[in-house]
């Protein structure tokens, strides 16, 4: 049986990139920071920061945008809250695809995400 090489981490590439997804956009920025040489760890963790960022930054900003709409105009309350929940489970369910198709090791590239996360990955 033949072993994964491991990454300048010391974890196998495909741990490495299964972790970069593990805490969404923190434990990408962890992994892209650590990891200097394997590239697949380095695009998946540089990928988590780029899809999960936007996501939690959204999710965030329709939160807020939600509560402050309650001063201002409170009949867009359901809307704009409901908006940050669906984003929040598309999130949770493309963070659940993306973990496994990393931890499998499949070369999993999010649209919009993945042309960005090649230029940050740099390797």
């Amino acid at each position: 049986m033949m072993t994964e090489p491991l990454s300048s981490t010391g974890l196998t590439s495909r741990t490495a990139a299964a972790l970069a997804y593990g805490g969404w956009w923190v434990t990408g920025c962890i992994i892209w920071y650590l990891e200097r040489e394997d590239r697949f760890a380095r695009f998946h963790a540089a990928q988590a920061v780029v899809t999960f960022g936007a996501i939690a930054l959204l999710v965030g900003f329709f939160g807020f945008i939600a509560a402050a709409s309650l001063s201002f105009f409170p009949a867009a309350f359901g809307l704009l809250l409901g908006t940050a929940v669906v984003l929040w489970l598309v999130g949770m369910a493309l963070w659940a695809v993306s973990l496994w198709k990393a931890a499998s090791r499949v070369e999993w590239r999010i649209p919009f995400a993945a042309d960005l996360a090649e230029r940050l990955s740099g390797v």
